[in-house]
């Protein structure tokens, strides 16, 4: 487990597992399933709070957004199946975007085998153009990330 009081603040700490199939033929987590491993942890912190996909349903219209940009910078490999912790901050709260921050670290916090950069925006689902988030929305983050406003 991550020691919390090395992280920086308003990080959220999420575990993920690496199951077999997560796996290259080198035995490695696939560089592919990174992405993954950062949406569920995002998903599961999210859900929590009320925003999820129920019975083919969004709970929530902010649930309908689009990933524009994931950067990820890759600097121990995984090696095996385990637990390892996604560790996500807010960078940014724009109008319709949000930036978050990600490491995927050991179980234990001392190795950190990825970072980058996640950035999403509000869809409407029927132009499928941007929109603001709802202010319950930016009400949320704030409440789960320690984040502010800044556009």
């Amino acid at each position: 487990m991550v020691d919390t009081a090395k992280v920086l603040g308003a990080e959220r700490i999420e575990q993920a597992e690496v199951h077999l199939d997560d796996l290259d033929f080198m035995g490695n987590l696939h560089s592919g399933r990174y992405p993954m491993l950062v949406e569920r942890a995002l998903v599961r912190i999210w859900a929590r709070a009320g925003y999820s996909i129920a019975d083919g349903v969004p709970t929530h219209p902010d649930v309908l957004h689009a990933v524009l940009e994931q950067v990820i910078r890759y600097r121990s490999p995984i090696r095996g199946v385990g637990m390892v912790n996604v560790c996500s901050r807010l960078e940014h709260l724009g109008k319709s975007s949000m930036v978050f921050a990600f490491r995927v670290v050991s179980e234990d916090g001392r190795t950190v085998h990825a970072e980058g950069s996640r950035t999403e925006v509000n869809v409407d689902p029927q132009s499928r153009r941007p929109v603001p988030w709802a202010d319950e929305t930016r009400d949320v983050a704030n409440a789960l990330y320690g984040a502010s406003s800044d556009g």
